[in-house]
């Protein structure tokens, strides 16, 4: 049994690298996670991660999953679960996301979404007795939704 039989697939696990120095122009869709330290222009989409190094230059649309920024952005960058902007950090443009961390010194030029993420919203059943006497003599006992109002009386 080699030492590197006991690797664990995980979807964390970088799956491609632009180094410093490299100049990419296009789309990039990809699976699992990337790290950008060069320059990228045009369209970068995926579920997952991309992280973007201090001199990482990216200029386009974004879509992705989850977000870590230490390098410039200037566009378009929707986030579907979070996005963490560290501190050397330069976003200009539009940036929609349902979390956002961003650390001193970070710098955000532009328009701010956040709503929540569609799969984290359920509705709440809140049953109430406002008053009305229970009908038919029933025995048992009704829950009272109470407020913070409640309490003013």
């Amino acid at each position: 049994m080699g030492m590197f039989s006991k690797k664990k697939s995980n979807d964390s696990e970088l799956n491609a690298f632009l180094g410093v120095g490299t100049e990419y122009r296009g789309k990039l869709d990809f699976v699992g996670a990337v790290r950008i330290d060069g320059q990228f222009e045009g369209e970068i989409s995926t579920e997952g991660d991309l992280i973007l190094g201090r001199k990482a230059t990216v200029t386009g649309t974004i879509n992705v999953g989850r977000l870590t920024s230490c390098g410039r952005i200037r566009g378009d960058v929707t986030v579907k679960e979070r996005t963490v902007l560290e501190k050397t950090s330069v976003l200009e443009g539009s940036l929609s996301t349902p979390v956002l961390v961003v650390e001193q010194g970070a710098v955000l030029e532009g328009a701010i979404s956040m709503t929540k993420a569609a799969e984290t919203v359920r509705p709440k059943v809140v049953s109430a007795d406002f008053g009305a006497k229970g009908q038919g003599g029933g025995s048992t006992p009704l829950t009272v939704a109470r407020t913070g109002s409640d309490d003013l009386g």
